[in-house]
């Protein structure tokens, strides 16, 4: 063999090695990465990207993890195809086990010997842990920034009651002394549900996941404002399905779940006084894949339009200085924990929905 051939031979194994090296370098990447041609077809893709979505080598891209059926709005590759330049959002997917995830996404041209684009690479970034954390720590800001306002709204309305008690014991006037005595209840019963907000806010406290029965512990949660219902001339229905069973929950999470919905669509029904008659329900279903489909529905004044896609992106409160809206905090914390989802459908003038899904199977 000559030198020459010796040399070419070297090369060769040399540029072998090297596309191996770079073959497992492009599997350990903890992104997701595929490599598309120009209809966006997945050609390649890398570890992280099985493991999520599953080898979807020959699959449109906005299929394999949008399920869908075209080509998104704005999207990234899209552009990249477009102007030749790398360009990055944010986006919402689907894996191959059904969870949801928020990935940062950048795609890069690959242009080919003539210099003409031939595809692109993807990569996406899992951020649904930052975005959440971010998202509380919003959520926490604002509610202590509102907390000063309701603090000092409660603290007027005792002394506000107190005064009232003390009128009616000098003039001995019974019925202006009960009314004094609910003013002092009402606020008291507040003073209690802003604390037990606070301290499960709060408190580091991962959940406490047990086998629980579903319904009764629905029901055990709506039966505490029963009283409050009748009182306020508020219809409570609950409609539970009987097939749910056992489900692995936090119990207490879940309570709290219910009794900060139910407040907040009481408290609607209350400071609506458009409608004559008010009414507020309870449902249960069982989800297909076993999941417990929740709704709580109240016809208050609903929320505008404007506001509905915020719900959740800000400490949201209807009630003004009335409320601080630290029940949805905990709400969206109980969500978060049990890997579930919320969402809210509302009509300024008609009501709103509440819609929670949560697993209801062990997870691992």
């Amino acid at each position: 063999m000559s030198g020459t051939e010796v040399q070419r031979s070297a090369g060769g194994s040399g540029a072998a090695s090297v596309r191996l090296e770079v073959d497992r370098l492009f599997d350990l990447v903890p992104s997701a990465i595929s490599i598309q041609d120009r209809d966006y077809r997945i050609v390649r893709v890398n570890a992280t990207f099985r493991r999520l979505f599953g080898d979807r080598v020959g699959d449109c891209c906005f299929a394999a993890y949008k399920g869908r059926e075209e080509v998104c709005l704005d999207c990234p590759m899209a552009r990249t195809f477009a102007d030749g330049e790398i360009h990055q959002s944010e986006e919402v997917v689907r894996t191959a086990d059904g969870e949801i995830l928020q990935v940062a996404v950048q795609t890069a041209p690959l242009v080919d010997r003539d210099g003409g684009i031939s595809g692109g690479m993807e990569v996406m970034t899992d951020i649904s842990r930052t975005v959440a954390e971010q998202q509380e720590l919003v959520l926490l800001g604002q509610a202590m920034a509102g907390m000063a306002h309701y603090i000092k709204n409660l603290l007027t309305g005792l002394d506000g009651g107190l005064y009232v008690v003390e009128e009616a014991m000098e003039s001995g006037d019974e019925a202006l002394l009960r009314e004094g005595w609910e003013m002092v209840r009402r606020n008291v019963e507040r003073v209690g549900k802003l604390s037990r907000d606070q301290l499960f806010c709060s408190r580091e406290r991962p959940p406490e996941m047990a086998e629980i029965p579903v319904n009764p512990l629905i029901c055990e949660a709506v039966e505490l404002y029963r009283p409050r219902a009748v009182q306020e001339g508020t219809r409570l229905s609950v409609e539970l399905d009987p097939r749910l069973g056992t489900g692995w929950l936090d119990a207490e999470g879940v309570h709290r779940l219910v009794t900060n919905l139910l407040s907040n669509a009481l408290d609607a029904c209350r400071f609506d006084t458009d409608t004559e008659r008010h009414w507020v329900s309870v449902k249960t279903f069982l989800e297909a894949g076993g999941q417990l489909h929740l709704e709580v529905a109240d016809n208050g004044p609903g929320i505008p339009r404007r506001l509905c896609g915020s719900v959740f992106e800000e400490m949201f409160t209807t009630k003004g200085s009335g409320g601080t809206g630290l029940g949805l905090l905990v709400v969206y914390r109980v969500v978060c924990a049990h890997g579930g989802r919320i969402t809210v459908l509302s009509e300024e003038g008609a009501g709103t929905v509440f819609t929670v899904i949560l697993p209801l199977t062990a997870r691992g």
